[in-house]
């Protein structure tokens, strides 16, 4: 991947290390969304996939899949996929599963390579996307402040941050919170739901947040990591690495 990175979007890495040693506006496809719909239908018409096995089907809630073996695409969250064509395949049939706001997993959303000398970097079917209401999951990366955050980077797994590489730009969302309250950190699960913005801008050499929502609504669910082992236990994993919710650093 060629891209110049803002600092800013990783200077939630800074806490990290001290902690722990470890527009102008894009023209969109007439309907690529609907295209790549109308082909993952036509190949696979009842939307089917082998049964997940492992810690990926341990996170599953059995009652939000009726049938053994076929994925209620309406109602899950964790995409499976590996590569770019099963990625874009899997985020087709979640937009053909509901109507909005879509159930969207970052994942999917990250599924091609980003490169910034390109007039338009970002692939038709991904910006079909934008001004779609969306819900989408996964972990806060603060900025600076840990309390009455209203600004902040949503990221798919917080494990893989802290153990693992930084995500790459096309996988982070800039959320804004509508509650001018705002919300304390957190490595709480967070489903964030608000109008998805698409949008590849530069500002001094340097790439602003691709993704973007605002106005966005929350609510905090218990922890669930799609990459952290099953034996994880955020309580005690990141004590050292990441703050404590509603601890000062």
């Amino acid at each position: 991947m060629h891209s110049l990175l803002n600092p800013k979007h990783f200077c939630w890495l800074l806490p990290l290390l001290v902690l722990s040693c470890s527009k102008q506006e894009n023209p969109v496809a007439e309907d690529p969304i609907e295209e790549v719909v109308e082909e993952v239908q036509a190949q696979d018409p009842a939307g089917e996939e082998p049964a997940q096995e492992g810690a990926e089907a341990g996170k599953e809630d059995p009652a939000e899949e009726p049938v053994e073996g076929v994925i209620d695409y309406s109602k899950r969250f964790w995409s499976s996929a590996m590569t770019e064509e099963e990625r874009q395949a899997s985020l087709a049939r979640r937009i053909a599963a509901s109507d909005e706001p879509y159930l969207i997993d970052m994942h999917d959303l990250g599924g091609w390579d980003f490169d910034e000398r390109k007039k338009q970097p970002i692939p038709d079917h991904i910006l079909a996307l934008d001004g779609k209401m969306v819900t989408m999951r996964g972990f806060m990366m603060p900025d600076i402040d840990f309390e009455h955050i209203r600004t902040f980077h949503l990221v798919r797994s917080l494990y893989s941050c802290c153990f693992g590489a930084p995500p790459q730009l096309n996988e982070i969302l800039r959320v804004t919170l509508r509650d001018l309250e705002g919300m304390d950190y957190t490595y709480q699960t967070v489903e964030v739901t608000g109008r998805l913005q698409v949008v590849f801008e530069m500002e001094d050499g340097l790439v602003e947040d691709l993704y973007r929502m605002e106005d966005v609504t929350y609510r905090l669910l218990e922890f669930d990591d799609p990459v952290a082992p099953d034996s994880f236990d955020a309580d005690t994993g990141f004590d050292g690495v990441i703050p404590a919710p509603g601890s000062q650093f």
